[in-house]
């Protein structure tokens, strides 16, 4: 009877007791946080699943296919989309957010979080800016947003043709990075930070 009533005394994690609501709270991120960080990880790596088979077959049935699901431009304005709502839904949810893990690994975290939402931002915006600048139509799924145009503004062009790639390999970099640290969190160390957004 005592040793039931120490095992059923025993403490459980704030954010166990804590239910998962839309919002953010500072034991865990929201079902909308979660939704949202969700929705872009599928969207980047679908990105890289269709560069990386046409890098690597060339034009076939399986890439032409890929690509019809998921044109590159469509899903680049998509991703610059997902992440601006992912900035407003985090800034309108600031002061309730979970913080980083103190010390220098939240410092890297928080830089390493910065430079993602950077690469995010800067590769769909600056590509878009490279197709308008070249006269190319900007269509979304076969929406065409922005007409075909005689146009050549190198000043417009200039920055996604230098580093548009080299920036493309270092967000790859930085995610796979990221996954391996959340998974040593969750599985080595078995501490609650990976469980803050992943349940």
């Amino acid at each position: 009877m005592t040793n039931s009533t120490v095992l059923n005394s025993q403490p459980t994690s704030k954010s166990a007791q804590t239910p998962l609501g839309w919002r953010d709270s500072p034991h865990h991120f929201g079902r909308i946080s979660r939704a949202l960080h969700w929705l872009t990880a599928a969207l980047v790596l679908f990105q890289f699943i269709v560069v990386l088979a046409w890098r690597a077959m060339g034009e076939n049935t399986l890439t032409i296919f890929l690509s019809s699901i998921g044109p590159h431009g469509s899903l680049g304005f998509l991703i610059l989309l997902v992440t601006l709502a992912r900035l407003g839904w985090a800034l309108s949810n600031r002061k309730h957010r979970p913080l980083p893990p103190p010390g220098s690994s939240g410092q890297i975290a928080r830089i390493v979080h910065i430079t993602l939402y950077g690469l995010l931002l800067w590769l769909p915006a600056f590509g878009l800016l490279r197709q308008y600048g070249r006269g190319g139509a900007l269509q979304f799924y076969g929406l065409e947003l922005l007409p075909e145009a005689e146009r050549n503004i190198t000043w417009m062009m200039a920055p996604a043709g230098l580093l548009h790639s080299p920036l493309s390999w270092l967000l790859l970099g930085l995610i796979i990075s990221h996954i391996v640290i959340a998974l040593v969190h969750r599985l080595w160390f078995r501490d609650p930070i990976s469980a803050r957004l992943m349940g």
